[in-house]
């Protein structure tokens, strides 16, 4: 039995809210960190490609409603960078907290250059070196930093709705 249906939507949504209107308005930082690509990268982690995908598709959908971006685009990338998370063996991550940090720096990194790439598919200019340079690195260092405090609130979530398989002898 996978994870109750009703779990992701309101964690997507709450994070992508977040992730669109509180932390621009603070202005702290120039760039913001990206809290949906966190939670799914860790989920897929934990859980695997079958469950992250759906929290990938989910939560780009959300963050394509806010964004101006082209719809699909960032459900797309979330869904694909999800995958590539997910690939190998899930149960290494559950003992090791920062084998995830790590992985959430590659996966912001990988999500970035998708999404450029996406935009740039639907003729949108996209300077490179400079989205590079001044976001998307910068973004991969700073959802690395809040890696730790994700990993532990989504590990929590995923403890509290695995399922217990009885065994019978």
């Amino acid at each position: 039995m996978g994870t109750p249906w009703w779990v992701a939507p309101p964690l997507l949504f709450g994070a992508a809210l977040l992730q669109a209107s509180f932390f621009p308005s603070l202005g702290l930082l120039p760039v913001r960190p990206d809290l949906v690509l966190q939670m799914v990268v860790m989920w897929a982690l934990l859980r695997g490609w079958r469950q992250a995908l759906p929290w990938g598709f989910v939560g780009g959908l959300v963050l394509d409603l806010f964004s101006g971006a082209p719809f699909g685009t960032a459900s797309l990338a979330l869904v694909l960078v999800a995958f590539c998370c997910s690939i190998g063996g899930f149960s290494a991550f559950r003992d090791n907290p920062l084998l995830p940090v790590v992985t959430v720096f590659w996966a912001s990194v990988l999500y970035g250059l998708l999404f450029m790439f996406l935009l740039r598919t639907h003729e949108v200019p996209v300077p490179w070196i400079s989205m590079m340079r001044q976001v998307v690195v910068p973004t991969a260092i700073v959802n690395t930093l809040l890696a730790p405090l994700t990993f532990w609130l989504i590990s929590r979530i995923e403890r509290r709705t695995r399922s217990t398989v009885a065994v019978d002898w």
